[in-house]
């Protein structure tokens, strides 16, 4: 069956979403487990990794109907900033606003922001970064 989402048709299929193109990948790392492929001038060609079948099979129609698509292939917007750790994470995030900085959260991390993780033997946050192909740890804080 087909069901129409403001003047669009989402094709039903056989495959294991059930939308034309669109396969699901349960063992795919993160939260997109979709991909939507199409065969295009006799090859196959990858148009993206989506949350859901839907929002897939949307792409497809959208893609098929020449419509904007922008809005399901931009990133997520990233997650609120968690509650401070202590009295000194709290003066720390203040003093971030205060300078005009912004501190990019991670849903990805256990601490809540990019780049820091809370490591429990030591009860300490420590803050690494990717460059010359390698992680680094730039140190240990008291607070994320």
């Amino acid at each position: 069956s087909n069901s129409g989402y403001k003047g669009l048709t989402l094709t039903a299929s056989s495959s294991n979403s059930g939308y034309k193109g669109v396969t699901f990948y349960p063992k795919e790392r993160g939260s997109k487990k979709y991909r939507l492929s199409v065969t295009s001038g006799g090859k196959c060609v990858f148009l993206g990794m989506f949350a859901t079948a839907e929002q897939a099979a949307l792409f497809y129609a959208r893609r098929e109907a020449g419509r904007d698509t922008s809005d399901l292939t931009a990133p997520p917007p990233p997650p609120p900033p968690p509650e401070p750790s202590s009295a000194a994470g709290a003066e720390a995030v203040r003093q971030a606003e205060r300078e005009g900085l912004t501190l990019v959260t991670s849903s990805n991390s256990n601490s809540g922001y990019r780049g820091v993780t809370f490591k429990q033997g030591s009860k300490k946050y420590e803050l690494t970064v990717r460059f010359g192909g390698r992680q680094n740890s730039l140190g240990r804080f008291a607070t994320a």
